[in-house]
């Protein structure tokens, strides 16, 4: 006869054994668990944060191949102080500053920037290049639509594109050479150049951005502020209007290599 003992023994496992075994497993699941979702919101937040970044840097790309060629072609004749003193003639180098032209604040809370040249490739997409004729000058201005989308204007050619979403705010500050070495030793807004008439001094353009990441790319949850902070835009404040999306604020100073040397655009 078999010793009861043994049979005892050999009974299987016990209800505390799978209880033990079960919170076990349950918690094991539940850490994998947490693991990957926290993994997928950092991945999200990165995302969203890489978009805001790609965001400014496109609208910078896009607005230095055209700001570099400011003044170039523009005569002599057509550009100097006399010029800047009267009503604008439609062929310097920066347009005045009104609702068409140049604009420190717009109706959107940012800046337009604006300026014009005669040669070299047309901007923002047009087919073709400028022939260097008075006749060929152009004026090109950058805006914020309603949007958020950075805008190319040609008014001449009655034209306007689109570059970049995602945009949030934009200023502009003038980089004046105040001592004639070709280099930018203080920067203004437009209002305070035109205020100086100091135009013809104008050698750089300081520009700053805030860029969102846009729809569609919004933050986790968890990484959303409860409060939206407020942002420094070259000394202007800007505060995002939802907590939901990542916003990046970022600046570039562009050289006009064209008015570097302003001493033909300062003859009269």
């Amino acid at each position: 006869m078999q010793n009861l003992s043994n049979i005892r023994r050999q009974a299987g496992v016990s209800l505390i054994s799978l209880i033990i075994a079960s919170a076990i497993g349950f918690f094991i699941i539940g850490g994998a668990g947490k693991v990957y979702v926290d993994s997928k919101n950092t991945f999200n937040a990165r995302s969203a944060l890489a978009a805001a970044t790609e965001n400014y840097r496109f609208a910078f790309q896009d607005m230095r191949r055209v700001l570099v060629m400011a003044g170039r072609g523009i005569i002599p004749e057509n550009d100097n102080d006399s010029t800047y003193g009267v009503t604008d003639n439609g062929l310097r180098t920066f347009p005045e500053i009104s609702t068409d032209g140049i604009q420190d604040i717009d109706s959107n809370g940012s800046s337009v920037i604006a300026v014009r040249y005669a040669s070299g490739p047309a901007p923002c997409g047009l087919a073709g290049t400028l022939g260097g004729t008075v006749a060929d000058t152009i004026t090109v201005r950058f805006y914020l639509n309603t949007d958020g989308d950075l805008i190319c204007e040609v008014p001449e050619r009655n034209y306007a594109q689109p570059l970049v979403s995602g945009i949030a705010r934009m200023r502009a500050l003038y980089g004046i050479d105040t001592d004639g070495d070709g280099l930018a030793n203080q920067y203004f807004t437009a209002t305070a150049v035109d205020d100086e008439a100091r135009w013809v001094n104008v050698v750089a353009i300081r520009i700053g951005i805030v860029a969102g990441s846009g729809e569609g790319q919004e933050l986790p949850e968890i990484y959303q502020p409860s409060t939206a902070e407020p942002m420094d835009v070259m000394g202007a404040t800007f505060t995002p209007t939802e907590t939901s999306r990542a916003y990046k604020s970022s600046s570039t100073t562009i050289t006009l290599r064209n008015l570097r040397n302003g001493i033909n655009r300062q003859a009269t």
